[in-house]
């Protein structure tokens, strides 16, 4: 995949599918709660976020806490200065968190990009940095530290000590891949000591459950179908990309879905709240409702503060369209240093403006007609999301294009074509979106519910721990 993760094995301790972390939950677990109630639960789960970052690489330690000190003394300063020394203090922060994320994610593409440059011009660089190991999860802290900052700014949330700045951007569940949390969100929840909850111990490990369901089982297996087909898309035939490429689809879904529900069922053990990040993006009828279903903390992000400052929806319909693609060219940048994403990127925001458009001379949709509207909505919005996701996953712009005429049935001159096991998974996407957001179930006895609960989830989790593979895949959202 582009920008594969940087780091190999070594990611293997701060995988959730795993035995090491397992057993790492389970210790920090039975320490946090055998604790005595105040302060100290939080700096031992600020230790274990520490700790748990150490055992993918402990020197990166050091520049998570850059990142944290400086988002603590810029939030302090900001609450005792006033205008406009606050204004510079904000962008004094800013800078030194963008240069931090600049330097270890961009700083290749850039200079590969100025040495290209130069060539197209006849003139030869011998310039090359250095090899540089991208820190994971720099994305999502870099982004957590930002968000305080503003934040204390805008008067949103009030300075915190340097323990809350430092649990709040290092908090393990959501380190390495998210959801980014606001400031607002969680900083209330560190004024409090959590209780210990029944209810909110067993909505933590269903989400537990259905995170390993989703990526040990499922996005696990898509990947068997996605990555052969992917690593020789010249020799592969237009069924296997077209296969692959619907596998992929799926993947990533549920990929990084099982990865948020993990997080969120894990912070739940600990008795803090974090915001969902999914909601069955794959049922929008638009590109404006998929983004307020995918990845949802990291678009609410990009619009809170780079759509709305740049001016939003406000201003001429050039200006508002012109935000809409500087948002999602960011956002595409945000993924990885490379083309592929910036073109990923691109064809959302090309595609959001469309529709953005699209809605000032739609025509009435009365009766019967409006569910044939809703039926071409989706296939179009779904087709849109799925051709582009062709560039995310090729590495380069000739590999996607090939993929793309696979899709289209003009590569081999075959015509397009779905294969059974593509039918399947879009079926298997399908009923979980179905099942997922129109749950149906019995009305049993409240003496029943309890019982029945926990002996179901242990059926399923026994299931689900039989059938990890023995050798698991990092996330794929590792790499942001």
């Amino acid at each position: 995949m582009a920008g594969a993760p940087a780091g190999g094995e070594r990611r293997a301790a701060v995988n959730f599918v795993s035995a090491q972390f397992a057993l790492f939950l389970a210790g920090t677990y039975a320490a946090y709660w055998l604790s005595p109630p105040g302060d100290g639960r939080k700096y031992l789960l600020l230790a274990a976020s520490y700790l748990f970052y150490a055992a993918w690489d402990w020197r990166f330690c050091g520049l998570l806490a850059f990142v944290t000190v400086n988002a603590h003394l810029a939030g302090s300063a900001l609450a005792r200065r006033p205008e406009p020394v606050r204004s510079r203090l904000l962008c004094f922060s800013l800078a030194a968190d963008l240069a931090v994320l600049g330097w270890f994610k961009y700083a290749g593409f850039l200079a590969a990009g100025a040495v290209s440059g130069l060539a197209a011009l006849g003139i030869e660089s011998g310039f090359r940095l250095p090899e540089i190991l991208l820190p994971i999860g720099i994305s999502f802290y870099t982004f957590h530290a930002m968000s305080y900052v503003i934040d204390v700014h805008r008067g949103k949330v009030a300075a915190r000590g340097l323990g809350d700045v430092a649990l709040y951007i290092a908090f393990f569940p959501q380190l390495v891949a998210g959801p980014i949390i606001r400031a607002g969100f969680f900083m209330p929840q560190l004024g409090r000591v959590p209780p210990f909850s029944a209810t909110g111990q067993a909505l933590g490990l269903r989400l537990i459950v259905k995170g390993l369901i989703y990526k040990a089982l499922i996005a696990d297996g898509l990947a068997g179908l996605v990555d052969p087909a992917f690593a020789r898309i010249g020799q592969a035939d237009d069924s296997a990309l077209t296969t692959a490429t619907i596998a992929f689809y799926g993947q990533i879904y549920f990929d990084f879905a099982g990865y948020s529900a993990l997080a969120i069922g894990t912070a739940r053990l600990f008795g803090y709240r974090v915001p969902k990040n999914f909601d069955y993006p794959y049922s929008a009828l638009s590109l404006t409702e998929f983004w307020r279903r995918w990845h949802m903390s990291l678009s609410f992000w990009l619009r809170d503060y780079v759509y709305i400052p740049l001016g939003g929806n406000r201003g001429p319909v050039r200006r508002v369209l012109a935000n809409l693609m500087a948002t999602m060219i960011l956002g595409g940048l945000w993924h990885g240093a490379s083309w592929n994403f910036v073109l990923w990127g691109t064809l959302h925001g090309l595609g959001l403006c469309l529709h953005k458009l699209w809605l000032g001379v739609r025509p009435p949709r009365p009766g019967p007609v409006f569910w044939v509207w809703r039926a071409l909505a989706l296939a179009a919005t779904q087709l849109w999301v799925l051709a582009a996701w062709v560039f995310f996953r090729c590495p380069g712009f000739g590999d996607a294009i090939q993929v793309l005429q696979a899709l289209a049935g003009v590569r081999q001159g075959a015509g397009p074509v779905l294969p059974a096991a593509g039918l399947w998974i879009l079926a298997l996407v399908a009923a979980d979106h179905l099942l997922g957001r129109f749950p149906r179930g019995p009305t049993l006895a409240p003496v029943l519910v309890r019982p029945i609960f926990w002996a179901g989830l242990g059926a399923v989790a026994a299931l689900v721990s039989t059938s990890l593979p023995l050798v698991q895949k990092a996330f794929l959202y590792f790499q942001f």
